[in-house]
């Protein structure tokens, strides 16, 4: 399980991210990729008032290395991992999904829902053969 940064800031970000994330997904192993706590240090220098919170909860958790930064990275690693991902961000999520990742999102100010991939269409291995054409016999029309 990875979390984006937007999973440590309000609504979602406080001391039930655990449990919800817990609560949706039993036993998943949470991590914050690297680039996710530099995010949360620049919104920290720039005086956004919820981060210095926010980063000290991404600290309290175990760090994924990785370099890089942005949303591209958490889908990276993501894929590599088959990890789920924390976020509320909802152009992530559609990346995430489309690449058959598994996304925890915000269903209200305390909730998260686990949004699964779409499961791949079965393609039939059986061969359709085109539908009978009517053929007139040629000759004469009645009338």
């Amino acid at each position: 399980m990875l979390l984006d940064a937007n999973a440590f800031l309000p609504p979602l970000g406080g001391p039930r991210l655990a449990e919800e994330i817990d609560r949706c997904l039993p036993g998943a192993v949470v991590r914050v990729p690297a680039s996710v706590l530099r995010e949360l240090e620049a919104l920290v220098r720039r005086g956004l008032p919820a981060a210095p919170l926010a980063l000290a909860l991404a600290r309290q958790l175990t760090t994924q290395p990785n370099a890089g930064s942005g949303d591209e990275t958490i889908v990276g690693l993501a894929v590599a991992r088959s990890a789920s991902v924390v976020t509320a961000d909802r152009e992530l999520r559609s990346r995430l999904l489309s690449r058959g990742v598994s996304v925890l999102v915000p269903r209200d100010r305390t909730r998260l829902v686990l949004q699964r991939p779409p499961s791949p269409r079965r393609v039939s291995a059986t061969v359709k053969t085109p539908p009978p054409v009517n053929v007139r016999p040629r000759g004469r029309r009645k009338r």
